[in-house]
């Protein structure tokens, strides 16, 4: 069914909702999920839950590509303000990708909401520019190398990257490589979920089961009901590719105490604890603790406590460390497409340092025979394969059992990076 266009402009409209979102979202400090969240009311139609979502995640995931269609028909893209680009970006994704909506009905709401939003003045220029954008086909990659630019801005531009990632991951691991890691990085991320404790292994529906290991589900994009099933706390979304890579590093057979270093919002935590593991989670962001503590339950194998990792106020000795370290997270931009627009090239020797003092604590208090499991969502070597290379280097009394590295043949749109290295 399409969607009509209403008489009246309203602020309730998805539209203004994503438009809110994205500028919030592209602010140091925001987290994009978080600030749909804090948006989106429960009560709001389905659909327009559904569609402020899209327009958020595709038009993040985008930008780059729409600003450079937007930039061929302003005279002078630098003089308009941010708010105005992403309302206009926003349109033109719908236009582009959303063939469910006609266009004139894109261009409509645009109009009205920069009306509403910038006055009169902006909306016709609106006007103008998006109905210029209806003729335009954003697929076509020679509409990119129109004025026959380099290899590096021509790739930054059709697959919506900052020049200085696809100059990265050039160098890191070749241009072919570097291709496809930008085109999944525009896909959307393979759908996955944890089964509940508790909940049966047949509360889903085979038919939409891609794969499974243990509770981890990596289900097809169409499941239906699943938001019903998240309801009645049978299944808890979760990064399919994040959960394989601990499974893939031996998850099982660790053993306890497993201190979750960087535990953050406790995804890795859960699924540790439903495997029997004794786990001691800390971090240094109180809220996101006060969160996890409320989803356990008060499981009484989970200790959760604030600290920060290069410090940790243990008394005993773990008998692993999942060292789950802050990193660029370059991996995971189909689930976070905010994260490149506010990520430089800067960030990867500074969290660098920061993964070695991470590394070095773990080792400090590992006894013999402990393991550090290393895992980052990041695409960078300096973070992953050279970052276990020095360690190693510094660290002779450990070995590396073995490496792990989502593959692109997987198609899951995530790639993770992990490392198991054990004590003599």
């Amino acid at each position: 069914m399409k969607h009509k266009t209403p008489k009246k402009f309203s602020l309730n409209d998805p539209r203004n909702i994503a438009l809110n979102v994205v500028l919030e979202a592209l602010k140091p400090g925001r987290d994009l999920q978080m600030v749909l969240d804090r948006n989106l009311d429960p009560e709001m139609d389905p659909r327009d839950r559904s569609l402020a979502t899209e327009l958020a995640y595709g038009y993040l995931r985008y930008k780059g590509r729409l600003d450079f269609v937007l930039n061929c028909f302003l005279k002078s893209p630098a003089r308009l303000s941010g708010g105005a680009r992403a309302l206009m970006g926003l349109a033109a994704y719908e236009i582009f990708f959303l063939e469910r909506i006609p266009d004139y009905a894109a261009v409509s709401r645009a109009v009205a909401l920069a009306r509403k939003k910038f006055g009169a003045r902006m909306s016709s220029l609106v006007n103008a520019v998006l109905r210029k954008c209806c003729r335009v086909d954003a697929s076509d990659p020679d509409f990119f190398s129109q004025d026959n630019p380099g290899e590096v801005l021509f790739l930054s531009r059709f697959y919506s990257c900052p020049e200085w990632m696809v100059k990265l991951w050039q160098k890191d691991y070749g241009s072919d490589k570097a291709r496809v890691y930008l085109k999944q990085s525009l896909q959307k991320p393979a759908a996955g979920v944890r089964l509940a404790p508790g909940a049966d292994t047949g509360s889903l529906d085979e038919h939409y089961v891609v794969q499974r290991i243990g509770p981890s589900v990596h289900l097809r994009d169409n499941y239906p009901d699943l938001e019903d099933l998240e309801r009645k706390k049978k299944v808890v979304r979760q990064s399919f590719s994040g959960q394989k890579a601990l499974w893939e590093l031996g998850l099982g057979q660790w053993k306890s105490p497993v201190w979750d270093m960087c535990a953050g919002r406790g995804g890795k935590t859960m699924l540790m604890s439903s495997q029997g593991l004794q786990i001691w989670a800390s971090d240094t962001h109180r809220p996101r603790l006060a969160g996890l503590k409320k989803e356990l339950q008060g499981q009484v194998q989970v200790l959760i406590f604030a600290a920060q990792g290069q410090r940790p106020p243990l008394k005993k000795a773990p008998g692993t460390v999942l060292v789950d370290a802050p990193c660029t997270g370059l991996g995971v931009l189909s689930r976070r497409p905010d994260t490149k627009w506010k990520r430089s090239a800067r960030d990867v020797p500074e969290l660098s340092r920061i993964q070695k003092e991470l590394l070095a604590s773990a080792a400090d208090i590992l006894p013999r025979k402990g393991e550090i499991i290393y895992v980052t969502c990041t695409l960078t070597r300096q973070e992953n394969q050279e970052q276990v290379k020095d360690f190693l280097k510094k660290h002779k009394d450990f070995k590396c059992l073995q490496t792990y590295g989502t593959g692109a043949d997987e198609h899951l749109g995530e790639f993770f990076f992990g490392a198991r290295l054990k004590r003599s």
